[in-house]
């Protein structure tokens, strides 16, 4: 190359080397928490979960056995593990003290590592096993028979189902009741042959290249993140009504309406029926959603789904929970104070870009429940 040509190559060096600066200072700038405020229900972690994370039996889902990968969005990289009974971590002991955990996402929460998740915390606290029996998108009628499945098994001192307020209601109304007695897919087996894999994800699947730099770049999940929220407010979206039904009893006008309270009633007063032929106490613990920690983070949420001009009620869905629980016999946990104690006090009980618990959260839930167990 001459020596004419030279600086020009010398130019597109730095304009190339600033550019790659400054992504990397927009990288940096967007893993903020304030960017994510808000926004962490279009995120939607579950979207990157791999397509046979889970199996299939029946009415039930539950998660492979025979699974081996990881989950892997900015903030975390989790391999989780599976026992041949379905349930995450080691493979539950007969013969010792134990507690069945049940509930959805955020009981399994594959966002941190198994010894981080409030259930091996609890485990700890209690001198006891306590089984993770967590299933994403699991309704209160689905934890009850998991309970039963797992008891009859594993006869446990205890069950404690976590109630998520973000979509239990509108999934106990979805779902409607599952056959108490409903056997797993085999011996203790949800993974044995026979038993389709399921297709996980909510939507389309991008393609593995998007998807990679999704769950590794904030500013391609904030790209994504922005896109779903416009589909979801022009209404183009199948799910924008299914987002704006979960996120109404949030607000006074949508929780005036009371559509999803009856069938909550009726699934616990079914979870308490379960635990009263396992002969085990029960436990309901209510966790409420991350944006409920104060109202300026509810609005942009509410906004980032088309519910615009709505009056917050974040109190109104936990106390409904509650009551539900407490009406239906059960031992009842409100998570809500201590949750807020702690986002308060700068602790970040969240992911800010997933909105599920983060480690501190789920010791803050395994330091609460204890408490509710004990007294």
């Amino acid at each position: 190359m001459s020596a004419a040509g030279r600086p020009w190559l010398r130019r597109l060096g730095l304009v190339l080397g600033g550019a790659l600066v400054g992504l990397c200072l927009a990288e940096a700038v967007g893993r903020l928490d304030g960017f994510a405020r808000g926004n962490d229900l279009v995120f939607m972690a579950p979207m990157s979960y791999p397509r046979d994370i889970y199996v299939k039996g029946g009415d039930m889902t539950y998660p492979n056995p025979k699974f081996t990968g990881t989950i892997q969005s900015f903030g975390y990289s989790v391999t989780p593990r599976f026992s041949q009974w379905g349930t995450r971590g080691d493979a539950p002991k007969p013969g010792e003290r134990t507690w069945i955990a049940v509930g959805d996402s955020f009981t399994i929460a594959l966002q941190v590592e198994e010894r981080e998740t409030f259930s091996a915390l609890l485990a700890t606290k209690l001198g006891a096993q306590v089984i993770n029996a967590g299933v994403d998108g699991y309704s209160t009628w689905k934890e009850a028979v998991r309970a039963v499945q797992l008891g009859r098994v594993f006869p446990p001192e205890g069950v404690l189902a976590l109630f998520f307020t973000g979509n239990d209601f509108a999934d106990n109304r979805q779902h409607g009741q599952v056959d108490l007695m409903s056997p797993p897919p085999g011996p203790g087996e949800p993974g044995s042959e026979g038993y389709a894999v399921p297709m996980m994800g909510v939507g389309p699947h991008r393609s593995p290249v998007f998807q990679f730099f999704r769950d590794r770049s904030v500013l391609v999940a904030h790209y994504s993140a922005w896109q779903s929220t416009r589909t979801t407010r022009s209404g183009r979206d199948p799910g924008s009504r299914h987002f704006k039904d979960e996120l109404g009893i949030f607000t006074v006008e949508g929780r005036a309406r009371g559509a999803d309270l009856e069938s909550t009633r009726r699934a616990l007063d079914y979870l308490a029926g379960a635990c009263r032929r396992l002969g085990a106490r029960c436990v309901v613990a209510v966790v409420p959603p991350s944006f409920t920690m104060d109202d300026d983070t509810a609005l942009r949420t509410f906004r980032s789904v088309g519910l615009d001009g709505v009056t917050p009620d974040l109190d109104g869905a936990q106390a409904d929970a509650v009551g539900a629980a407490k009406a239906a016999g059960l031992t009842t946990c409100d998570l809500m104070p201590a949750l807020r104690a702690a986002a308060v006090a700068g602790e970040r009980p969240y992911l800010p870009f997933d909105g599920h618990l983060s480690v501190r959260g789920h010791q803050v839930v395994a330091d609460t429940v204890a408490t509710c167990i004990g007294g």
